[in-house]
């Protein structure tokens, strides 16, 4: 009995597993899932027989016909290989197919077997087209032409390289690229369905699945083609030109404090399950074809830079309670563990703890464990690495400084959540030397900063970091919240795959935010003007009533950052006298044992045995020679101290000596005052931290989030206070003690009246005071926002001479082309084209901040610093780069191409764009339609 085998949705070979359903899911060791276009036989019996599965039966193998003993890993490698050797001539066959004047003729059909009588070179093929619902197609090509190529020349892409059985139209597949850039969880799977609509095999997905594959690596060859024409293929290319408004940098521009700002974060969604057990991935595939991952060669060189340091033992006051075992990370890649300042040991102790709350031992079931991006202010990505079966190791950040550090100039500034604790880490590893002497910093997000203790904020927090502008730094929480919905398609992806997608939502995320940029600047500068028209009246106001000056305002913030750090601390004069006491009082207390008889001295009396006496008097003889070494090494260390005291032979104190009792009183209220300012360093921490929490602009995401770290925080509070309680009661008299019941509710200073004993009190501070501490804020937002100002002048300029500068250079390239008819003239001017389209878009917004009513920048293009071309000026009302008129035509794209090429045809009057812009913007509402009703659609059979 003879039964084709498109009645199955997969090929009869031996031993077969259905693939998973997800788009890109790994099964190892399968036979080629691939249909095959032969029939085979099988036993009417078998058929009979129950089926106790949904998988085919098996087929008995012809007699003569030999056993493929390939693995599905081998089937794979060499498929690859072959579609490897086809990518330039298949880029050459899509570039003629797609800008060509030609229109190539191919013969359509909706039954498969009207083309199976072909003779010769031409053949038939069963096709998946979504525009013209074709089943069958006749592919004509000559002796000479590989039928992948020949597919290709017609409009369509194949499932496999050598006799493919099933093509998927290049327009079809171009649809489901539109939509991935914007919906970038749609899955093969859902579109095959759409693409099938009434009847689905799995085989289908599997050919929409590998054809989207290689129409993805043509496009990035054609890519790499056209920038190589545009001269953009250098190294390190994007990165330092991607971003015109960080990277594009003028003559007589005003020097800024930070020359470039950008971020650094890890996220754990883009996670990847490993495989089962000890199989082999099939697909091990690597992805070369963009820039943005670093290799694990050079993340794995900052693998051991940074060795584990010791833990604190638990129970100490500044440490959180927490499982222990949980929050340490893999030894040697802690970020925080270089470093060992006191100052940053409550920001280290909290960012464990929220690190344990996704770790949770659970790195063995994935093999990538998320993804580790850094990005400029702007939000253009700059570098990747795959955080490889590990949570959030210092050689990911180490490897983004170290990259940075190659790539960018001087006086860049980092973000990063533990930004203050990882630049001691920094400056414990290798790249110290060269950080210094690029005069780099670090610095916390302002999300993140604000669940930092206070004094960290005080330093790191950009708030309060002169030349940060009023930049907040949580760009990548934006760019993560954008790239979760790439979790869903990339859990069970193989590698390949998973790079694949994510390389292509990157690529779309920065065209993107390059689109966006000038708005950006533009709500930058109406924010950053909004403040200093607004705050800046209250400041003057506020200063006008109480006296002061701005002057005064930074005296009084320094001297508030001075206090912090010495909260806490004993005079040196104070210690050096408590050692010195204690060092005259072991030295009385040993010279007496060889002036005085001993309290447990007795007699040795004549029935005492010989033997006994002896022992006695050899231990008596141990103890004497001992003390008396030890006599003479503290009056060693007593003439030390002396002389590094001043104090003059002969005028040792004496314990009748006044500043003698002095120290001895010190010395009883020793521990007490420990204690005490310990818990006023937590207390005054705390309550400006809720200060900050009860703001009324503070947003709810952010007050939840402080408030968890201060519920943390909380516990060392509570510790403090019961060590607090334990010294006043040891004084005599005892000390007030506190209860926690009462302190947990304190909201202001004044309730902590048992503060005043502390030699660092607040209350005779100016800056203690709320209308002080108001006035400083806004003199701090107020600052910042003038700085902004001046950042965005210079950005904005900065960006309008890039796209004067590239418009001609677009326009020479043009040229060239044109004189040298080369194919690559539709490519390159198809991205001129649609460069032009945004530039054009950025112009507007950037004339619309020209034309602000507090603008003080300069409203013209610059001269790029090493250029040795002029910019000439031109007039604000008219420096939008025109687009030229003659643009070649753009041949066999879907339909919204023909608006397109109306919009390339058009003259440059007013009425023409208004006209083009309403045009493009319902093309936009009709892609948007076509995107929404297709997510929306059930990927249920």
């Amino acid at each position: 009995m003879l039964i084709d085998d498109n009645d199955f949705s997969a090929s009869p070979a031996d031993n077969h597993v259905q693939e998973a359903d997800v788009q890109g899911a790994d099964v190892s060791e399968l036979p080629d899932p691939e249909r095959s276009a032969e029939c085979f036989v099988i036993e009417v019996s078998d058929l009979l027989k129950p089926r106790r599965s949904r998988y085919p039966v098996h087929s008995k193998r012809i007699r003569g016909q030999r056993k493929d003993k390939r693995t599905w890993r081998d089937r794979l490698h060499a498929t690859q290989a072959k579609w490897d050797a086809l990518v330039e001539p298949l880029t050459d066959a899509f570039i003629s197919w797609k800008y060509s004047n030609a229109v190539p003729s191919v013969t359509t059909s909706e039954n498969p077997r009207d083309f199976q009588d072909n003779s010769g070179f031409d053949f038939g093929i069963e096709v998946l087209d979504i525009h013209n619902l074709a089943r069958s197609a006749l592919i004509q090509r000559d002796e000479n032409t590989e039928a992948a190529v020949a597919l290709v020349q017609a409009g369509f892409l194949g499932n496999t390289p050598e006799q493919p059985s099933i093509a998927v139209s290049l327009r079809t597949l171009q649809l489901l690229y539109d939509i991935r850039l914007f919906k970038a969880s749609f899955s093969i799977e859902a579109f095959t369905r759409v693409l099938c609509h009434i009847v689905y095999r799995r085989y289908y997905r599997t050919a929409v699945s590998n054809a989207f594959d290689v129409y993805l690596a043509i496009r990035r060859n054609l890519d790499q083609r056209v920038l190589k024409v545009l001269g953009r293929d250098t190294p390190h290319y994007r990165v330092l030109n991607s971003c015109p408004a960080c990277c594009y940098k003028l003559e007589e521009e005003p020097h800024l404090i930070f020359s470039r700002m950008w971020v650094c974060d890890g996220n754990n969604s883009l996670r990847r399950m490993t495989s089962l057990g000890d199989r082999r991935t099939g697909d091990a595939r690597v992805f070369q074809g963009g820039d943005y991952f670093l290799s694990a060669e050079f993340v794995n060189k900052y693998a051991d830079e940074v060795k584990s340091k010791p833990e604190n033992k638990p129970g100490s006051d500044d440490e959180e309670e927490d499982d222990h075992d949980d929050n340490n990370l893999e030894d040697g890649g802690d970020p925080t563990d270089g470093s060992t300042s006191n100052l940053l040991s409550t920001c280290t102790n909290n960012w464990k703890a929220a690190s344990a709350d996704s770790k949770k031992r659970m790195w063995n079931i994935f093999d990538e464990t998320g993804l580790f991006a850094s990005a400029c202010r702007h939000g253009l990505i700059l570098w990747l690495a795959d955080m490889v079966r590990s949570g959030e190791l210092a050689k990911y950040g180490l490897a983004m400084v170290g990259m940075a550090l190659e790539v960018f100039g001087d006086d860049w500034i980092m973000g990063y959540d533990i930004g203050c604790s990882f630049s001691q880490t920094i400056k414990s590893s290798s790249l110290a030397p060269q950080f210094n002497k690029r005069n780099c910093r670090t610095c916390v997000n302002a999300f993140h900063g604000y669940s930092h203790n206070f004094l960290c904020q005080l330093f790191f927090h950009p708030i309060n970091i002169p030349g940060m502008g009023l930049e907040d730094l949580e760009t990548l929480e934006r760019v993560f919240s954008s790239s979760n919905q790439l979790a869903s398609i990339t859990r069970y992806a193989t590698a390949y795959r998973r790079r694949v997608l994510i390389d292509l939502f990157f690529r779309q995320w920065d065209e993107e935010k390059y689109c966006n940029m000038a708005n950006m600047l533009y709500n930058n500068y109406i924010q950053a003007l909004t403040t200093i028209h607004e705050e800046g009246q209250e400041l003057a106001e506020g200063l006008a009533t109480l006296g002061l000056t701005a002057d005064d305002l930074e005296k009084y913030f320094d001297d508030e950052s001075q206090h912090f750090q010495n909260l806490g601390t004993e005079t040196e004069e104070d210690l050096h006298a408590v050692a010195y006491v204690e060092l005259l009082q072991k030295y009385r207390e040993i010279s007496q044992f060889r002036t005085q008889t001993p309290v447990d001295y007795r007699a040795l009396h004549p029935s005492d045995s010989y033997n006994q006496n002896l022992s006695i008097t050899r231990k008596t003889e141990t103890s004497r020679r001992y003390l008396s070494e030890k006599r003479d090494q503290v009056h060693f260390e007593l003439v030390q101290l002396e002389c590094s005291m001043n104090i003059a032979e002969g005028q040792r104190w004496k314990p009748t000596d006044a500043v003698y009792l002095k120290t001895l009183e010190y010395m009883s209220v020793r521990e007490y005052r420990q204690a005490l300012e310990h818990l006023h360093k937590l207390i005054v921490q705390r309550l400006y931290e809720l200060h900050r929490l009860n703001l009324s602009q503070t947003g709810y995401k952010m007050r939840t989030h402080i408030a968890n770290a201060l519920q943390r925080r909380s516990k060392a509070v509570q510790r403090a206070v019961k060590r607090y309680n334990a010294a006043a009661q040891a004084l005599k008299p005892p000390r007030p003690t506190l209860d926690w019941t009462k302190v947990s509710h304190f909201s202001f200073l004044d309730q902590f009246n048992i503060l005043q004993d502390t030699r660092h009190s607040l209350f005779n501070k100016p800056w203690s005071k709320p209308i002080v501490r108001e006035l400083m804020k806004k003199h701090r937002q107020v600052s910042r926002a003038k700085e902004e100002i001046i950042r965005c002048n210079i950005e904005l300029r900065r960006l309008h001479t890039s796209i004067v500068d590239e418009d001609r250079h677009f326009s020479d390239v043009l040229k060239k082309l044109e004189v040298e008819t080369t194919p690559m003239h539709g490519p390159v001017a198809e991205y001129v084209q649609h460069r032009r389209r945004i530039n054009q878009y950025l112009m507007e917004r950037i004339q619309q901040t020209y034309d602000l009513e507090g603008f003080s920048g300069t409203p013209r293009p610059g001269v790029r610093k090493g250029s040795s071309t002029t910019t000439s000026p031109l007039p604000s009302h008219a420096s939008h780069p025109s687009i030229p008129n003659q643009i070649p035509p753009i041949l066999n794209d879907p339909p919204c191409d023909d608006k397109a090429r109306n919009y390339a045809a058009s003259d440059d009057s007013d009425s023409d764009e208004d006209r083009d812009i309403e045009r493009d913007d319902d093309l936009q509402q009709g892609v948007a339609a076509v995107v929404d009703f297709i997510s929306n659609l059930s990927v249920h059979g």
